[in-house]
C-alpha cells in the first residue's frame, strides 16, 4: 500500500500534459459549412461532452465523453436519461489547428471568434 501512495504523485504527473491539453481544446464549437444543417458541440474540461445535429426533421443529440488523441477527438456516447438513444456510439473528428474536422470531410466544428485561441 505504500509503494501505491509513493507512486500517486508520479501518476498525477505523467497524466498532467493530458489534462492540460484536454483543458486547452475545451469549449462550444458550432457546424460550418454544411448547408440546412445545425449543430453544436460542447468539450467539458472535466472530459464531458453534449452534442446535437438537427438536419430538416432529423433531430440527433449525444452525450458522454470525449479525450484526445493523436490528432483527433474522439466522441464516445453513453445512454441516459435525457438522452435514451444517443445519435452515434462513437465520432472521431480530426483536429486541424483549432478546427474540428467530420470523418465526412464536410463542414467543421469551430469556435465563435471570442472563444478561439
Amino acid at each position: 500500500m505504500r509503494i501505491m501512495t509513493a507512486l500517486l504523485p508520479l501518476a498525477a504527473f505523467v497524466a498532467a500534459p493530458a489534462w492540460a491539453g484536454q483543458a486547452e481544446r475545451a469549449g462550444h464549437y458550432y457546424l460550418q459549412g454544411v448547408m440546412e444543417t445545425g449543430s453544436e458541440l460542447m468539450l467539458h474540461p472535466d472530459g464531458r461532452f453534449q452534442w446535437y445535429l438537427v438536419y430538416g426533421a432529423l433531430d440527433l443529440f449525444a452525450e458522454g465523453r470525449w479525450q484526445e488523441a493523436d490528432g483527433q477527438v474522439v466522441l464516445t456516447a453513453h445512454k441516459s436519461k435525457d438522452v435514451p438513444e444517443p445519435g452515434f456510439e462513437t465520432l472521431v473528428l480530426t483536429v486541424k489547428d483549432s478546427v474540428l474536422i467530420p470523418p465526412d470531410g464536410r463542414g467543421a466544428y469551430r469556435k465563435p471568434p471570442d472563444e478561439r485561441d
